[in-house]
């Protein structure tokens, strides 16, 4: 459950989501322990997210957003170009790196060693493909199932059960060749009181979650 997302509202208007993890009030910068050193080499396993810091440092602030698709560099300049990131002059470069969670995190970069200066792996060229793969996943299934709800909204608009958001997903997961993953029930079990499935991605565990909630609107 500790991967569950909270859906920003310019996802609605852009053709990205913004993620963020554990902040009140839709605050972009947020600090996340969880993001710590790994092997040197080692393909990243949360596809759903990308971790933008604001300092070269594991210590930094870092803003989390869903992953698109795009290499992660170009999502996280942007969110520095928006100012999500404020108080810190927008760099000239980024380096993308895979923490030892297999998320990635993006940092400012003064050369082609960051990543192996904080012990973490480059990000492998393979992500170019299996990003655009996962994101299209997604965004197959979120189409269906509608957005999860956040801090701020009760999702949808759509209202789908569980048995109906059950065989949505398989049949995504199947399509998009991710046979060899799971779907699971996380929390409350459907209801009455919560008819509408909310999704979660898991990549690390393979899974996708659906969770119980109330009506829409």
């Amino acid at each position: 459950m500790s991967e569950l997302s909270m859906w920003d509202r310019t996802a609605r208007r852009r053709r990205r989501r913004l993620v963020l993890i554990l902040v009140p009030a839709m605050i972009a910068v947020l600090a996340v322990t969880g993001f710590t050193t790994y092997a040197l080499t080692r393909e990243p396993t949360h596809l759903e997210t990308v971790g933008c810091y604001d300092r070269a440092t594991l210590d930094a602030n870092v803003a989390v957003v869903s992953a698109d698709g795009r290499d992660p560099t170009a999502i996280c300049m942007e969110i520095w170009q928006h100012g999500d990131l404020a108080g810190e002059a927008v760099p000239r470069n980024l380096a993308a790196c895979v923490l030892e969670t297999g998320a990635i995190g993006v940092f400012p970069s003064s050369d082609a060693s960051t990543c192996e200066t904080l012990g973490l792996a480059d990000l492998p060229a393979s992500y170019a493909v299996e990003g655009k793969r996962f994101a299209a996943l997604r965004d197959a299934i979120v189409s269906r199932l509608g957005e999860p709800a956040s801090g701020s909204t009760r999702g949808g608009p759509q209202c789908v059960g569980g048995d109906e958001a059950r065989a949505v997903v398989r049949h995504e997961l199947d399509a998009h060749g991710y046979g060899d993953w799971d779907v699971k029930v996380a929390g409350e079990p459907f209801s009455t009181k919560r008819p509408c499935a909310d999704v979660s991605f898991d990549g690390a565990g393979k899974v996708i979650l659906l969770v119980a909630v109330g009506p829409r609107g």
